[in-house]
């Protein structure tokens, strides 16, 4: 039996962007990956795309390996990599396979108005500290760039996830504002580099959480607007009647 992978489908899916995940994902499915060998680190093939690619994804993490494409010869996350990790989880562990149906980069609510659980917010904050540890300070050499700002997407991702599952009510909402201040106080002191704006566009969806809480409850739209910083760059409070 093969090296089992330390990754599922919903793992890569979060952690690239969408086109490129579909795009490696439907090499998977219409039999391009080829030849797939487990060694001691990695898994390899042979990837059909508009030619031939020799392909390695190590075992551990689905971003780190080789290809002879234009993108692998620079260091980058290419579709044929994608493919071969993919093709990988779906070998070595067929139940792992689910794709996430719901939008990774735009705000959801759940829609139910109705009190939090202390079980819930304790679940919820874990989540959001797993995706608030991926933004992070980076000094690195240019080459690993791409891999820091797919660490910066997935961060993004799991905490919009999370936050998709608040039901809607103060708490919620303070979970909300309190991670803003956390994120915009990251922003400012942490040395994160934004720069293709994905940690400033988590921060509009997370105001956008608030804004379908608001248009569920005018009493709750009223307690945002009494509660989020007024006067912040981003322009938070616009909306709120404030």
């Amino acid at each position: 039996m093969g090296k089992i992978p330390q990754f599922t489908i919903a793992d890569i899916q979060l952690g690239v962007g969408n086109h490129e995940f579909y795009k490696g994902l439907e090499l998977y499915k219409r039999g391009a990956v080829k030849n797939i060998k487990n060694d001691f680190f990695d898994y390899t093939a042979t990837v059909s795309g508009t030619k031939d690619y020799l392909v390695a994804v190590n075992s551990s993490s689905y971003d780190r390996g080789d290809c002879n494409c234009y993108l692998g010869q620079k260091d980058q996350l290419c579709k044929h990599m994608i493919a071969l990790a993919v093709a990988a989880v779906y070998k070595h562990r067929p139940n792992d396979t689910e794709i996430i149906k719901q939008p990774l980069d735009q705000a959801v609510c759940s829609g139910e108005i109705r009190d939090i659980t202390k079980e819930e917010i304790e679940n919820i904050k874990v989540d959001i500290s797993r995706g608030v540890s991926l933004i992070k300070s980076y000094d690195g050499p240019s080459s690993k760039w791409f891999q820091y700002q797919d660490g910066l997407t997935k961060g993004s991702r799991l905490i919009l996830m999370a936050l998709s599952r608040l039901p809607v009510c103060e708490k919620s909402a303070t979970i909300c504002i309190s991670l803003l201040k956390r994120l915009d106080k990251k922003l400012l002191t942490s040395g994160i580099d934004d720069s293709d704006g994905t940690v400033g566009d988590l921060m509009d969806q997370i105001v956008e959480v608030l804004n379908l809480f608001a248009s569920l409850d005018d009493n709750l739209k009223k307690f945002i607007a009494k509660n989020l910083p007024k006067g912040e760059v981003f322009n938070w409070e616009r909306g709120f009647g404030i």
